[in-house]
């Protein structure tokens, strides 16, 4: 039986040798990240608005994919519940980091900011948008609480299917949007042999500081 040490070890893949300069850079690194995104999406990769969110508290780090959902103000926003771990942990410490990954064109893109609820009428337009299976399961989850059994979160969406058989689904006041106030950013594009282009913007009062980082 192969060891599997070396089959993670024999894991290599050749990156593309797709360059990006300085010169290549819009000025504005929300515009940089809506093109970079706009182009994963037309690259077809599957959910490329997935990003993973890092959040910490007490000296403990915890990360997990949320589903990055618009742009507001200037500020990346997602949804989630107000009373998961999470959001206790954003509640302590409201500095975040994030990462978005398209591995089929080489990129990624990383950032650091200070995040904070969206007002609720951005929650509830939110919300009312979304098919009603997923209003009724915002309902339904008592996010990352144990439970016995996958049919005991069957049964609670059943009954509240039938409590709003015949009216709109209200949005739960434990559910809403976050929205990221971002003050860095990194932009990674994977080179051959390892020798990839990155960028980082750094803000300074109104501006931003862009300067190109060692692989």
């Amino acid at each position: 039986m192969e060891n599997f040490a070396d089959k993670i070890s024999s894991l290599r893949r050749e990156y593309s040798d797709k360059k990006v300069e300085i010169s290549d850079l819009n000025i504005n690194p929300l515009t940089q990240f809506t093109n970079w995104l706009d182009e994963a999406i037309e690259s077809k990769i599957y959910e490329p608005n997935a990003m993973v969110l890092a959040t910490s508290i007490d000296n403990m780090p915890r990360s997990r994919y949320v589903l990055f959902k618009n742009i507001i103000e200037e500020n990346l926003v997602f949804y989630t519940n107000y009373n998961s771990p999470k959001a206790m942990e954003i509640e302590k410490n409201p500095l975040v980091s994030g990462i978005f990954y398209w591995p089929e064109i080489h990129r990624q893109v990383r950032f650091e900011g200070l995040i904070s609820k969206t007002n609720p009428e951005i929650s509830d337009e939110y919300f009312y948008s979304r098919p009603r299976g997923g209003q009724l399961s915002a309902w339904a989850s008592d996010q990352s609480k144990v439970i016995n059994s996958r049919e005991e979160i069957e049964k609670e969406i059943e009954n509240l299917d039938l409590k709003f058989q015949n009216e709109t689904i209200t949005r739960p006041p434990f559910w809403g949007g976050y929205k990221i106030n971002v003050n860095y950013w990194e932009f990674w594009q994977g080179r051959k042999n390892r020798t990839h282009d990155r960028f980082c913007y750094t803000q300074e009062l109104s501006n931003w500081i862009i300067e190109r980082l060692s692989p």
